[in-house]
């Protein structure tokens, strides 16, 4: 027998079950979210990047492959979001197929390049993904507000692996 009576849905039954459609002002709060988390994301690449300038080997050799490897987890987060938005199920499954591929990119380049090498590679992963992510954009697929924060961080993560890349030897 269903039961008829009225209740409550919960923040968590509206993203479960998807309830409603959030509307642009009860975005707001996790757009914020997003931009704290997504610049906050982008200190471990400028931390590595100016750490690799210290002076001191070890700090040096340290910050070389922590950036590579965070560069990794970061590129196929990024490729991740893309398997997130497909199972919305209003787009291509076509989506599943790129979502993987910026975590193939990262893994072949930190097991098969050297590590600065490695680094190049990473940068070039993140412009992909980006100009990808961009084409979505142009066909709606991703918000507005997204893509302004992809931009700079995007700019950040690949600076950075480009000045860990070519910092200078040390010692």
């Amino acid at each position: 027998m269903p039961d008829d009576r009225p209740r409550h849905i919960s923040h968590i039954d509206t993203l479960i079950r998807g309830a409603r459609v959030m509307s642009e002002a009860d975005a707001k709060p996790h757009h914020m979210m997003a931009t704290i988390m997504g610049f906050g994301g982008v200190l471990p690449f400028v931390g590595c990047a100016v750490l690799m300038y210290s002076g001191s080997p070890g700090v040096s050799i340290v910050a070389l492959f922590a950036n590579a490897v965070y560069a990794a987890v970061i590129l196929s987060f990024v490729g991740a979001i893309h398997w997130g938005l497909a199972m919305r199920e209003d787009r291509s499954s076509g989506w599943y197929v790129w979502s993987v591929m910026p975590a193939l990119i990262a893994w072949a380049a930190i097991i098969l390049l050297d590590i600065r090498v490695s680094l190049l590679a990473l940068a070039i992963g993140f412009t992909l993904a980006w100009s990808v992510d961009r084409q979505a954009h142009l066909r709606g697929l991703i918000p507005d507000w997204y893509m302004r924060m992809r931009h700079m961080l995007t700019a950040g993560a690949t600076i950075s692996l480009l000045a860990t890349a070519f910092a200078p030897a040390a010692g």
